[in-house]
């Protein structure tokens, strides 16, 4: 019955909207990971966010939302699996874990009462210090200054700046207080300069998560000369485990000229304590990470690209560094679309390297 009436209410609420938007993203791949002698592992990601939007006029809106994913399994049972990832990565003949059924993921009514000031009611989702670095983009999992967070609760939204209040997914006793703001000090059509600075911090008893606050500064400096064009992202992030303070920073320049382009990443974080695991104290799974990415337009939609990387889990830890290179070919069909086939060689400082290869999709709607 209560199926029923929500169905009823859906369709009474898309009847009267002047406009229906759907939006989403959709990542997905499919991966072989060679052992030493040469025995393939298969696996199949993906991972799907999907939202309609009803616009019941032009100021007043009401958006739900879900999300689906491939799982794998781990030693503390099912867990989310991660597009082009070895270690968690969804076998694929599991079918039971590779297709899930879609989670309602919240709702939104959003209300902008005044042209570029709005009011927000529901479920607000949000994250500070994103990744250029393909394989660290989504903020549920990979962040500098704080991993996707979601809130019940009220919302102010003043052009791009944003302030969140409400009770948190953690637990029944704990409130969530977000607050965000870009400072745009130059605005040119050839070159922007935009400083972002953001802070969450939870109150309560038993707040659910190993720190109370995370804060940070992020800068976006870009620039365009002719056929030439180039940028930086620089980003600050800190936050507390047990009462000291977690540092974390990342600079990701890029460089464009006529065909050629060339992408950085630095991520190097300063633990509070060196001797607890690393994921435990940061918003990734590595102390540091270096990547380099060459590539060239071979046509307006071909690019062929060769990259090198190296990662460590833990600076302490002598013997876990990893480096890895190989080759991508990215295609690109349409705007918001990305194809991409890639190869690595994993060059391990113990245990057997190893060779992997495969095609990643990513499309924005």
């Amino acid at each position: 019955m209560r199926k029923v009436a929500f169905l009823v209410l859906a369709v009474s609420s898309l009847a009267l909207a002047a406009q229906i938007e759907v939006n989403g993203s959709i990542s997905a791949d499919y991966g072989t990971y060679w052992d030493k002698d040469f025995d393939p592992t298969n696996a199949a990601n993906q991972d799907i966010d999907l939202s309609v939007t009803a616009y019941m006029d032009e100021a007043f809106s009401v958006t739900v939302s879900a999300n689906t994913h491939s799982n794998y399994v781990s030693k503390d049972g099912l867990e989310p699996s991660r597009v082009r990832d070895e270690l968690r990565a969804a076998p694929i003949s599991d079918l039971d874990n590779r297709y899930t059924a879609f989670d309602f993921k919240g709702i939104l009514l959003r209300w902008e009462f005044t042209p570029g000031v709005a009011a927000l009611f529901g479920d607000l989702t949000y994250s500070a210090g994103s990744f250029s670095y393909y394989f660290w983009r989504d903020p549920k999992y990979f962040a500098v200054i704080l991993r996707e967070q979601t809130i019940r609760g009220i919302g102010f939204e003043l052009g791009d700046g944003r302030v969140y209040v409400g009770p948190t997914e953690y637990n029944n006793s704990s409130l969530a207080t977000f607050a965000s703001y870009p400072f745009e000090l130059l605005g040119k059509t050839e070159e922007r300069l935009t400083i972002t600075p953001s802070i969450d911090w939870i109150w309560g008893k038993h707040i659910g998560r190993s720190y109370t606050y995370a804060l940070g500064v992020e800068a976006q400096y870009a620039k365009s000369i002719g056929d030439l064009s180039y940028g930086v992202t620089g980003t600050w992030g800190m936050h507390p485990y047990k009462g000291d303070g977690v540092h974390t920073f990342l600079a990701e320049p890029s460089f464009n000229y006529k065909f050629f382009n060339l992408a950085l990443t630095y991520y190097r974080a300063l633990l509070a304590d060196d001797n607890a695991p690393v994921e435990k104290q940061t918003f990734t799974d590595e102390q540091m990470l270096i990547y380099v990415e060459p590539s060239f337009n071979l046509h307006k939609k071909f690019t062929l690209g060769a990259f090198y990387e190296l990662h460590e889990p833990n600076i302490n830890v002598s013997d876990d560094k990893r480096h890895v290179v190989g080759p991508s070919l990215y295609f690109y069909p349409t705007a918001k679309a990305e194809l991409v086939f890639w190869g690595g060689y994993n060059i391990r400082d113990t245990g057997a390297n190893n060779v992997s290869m495969g095609i990643s999709g990513q499309v924005d709607f």
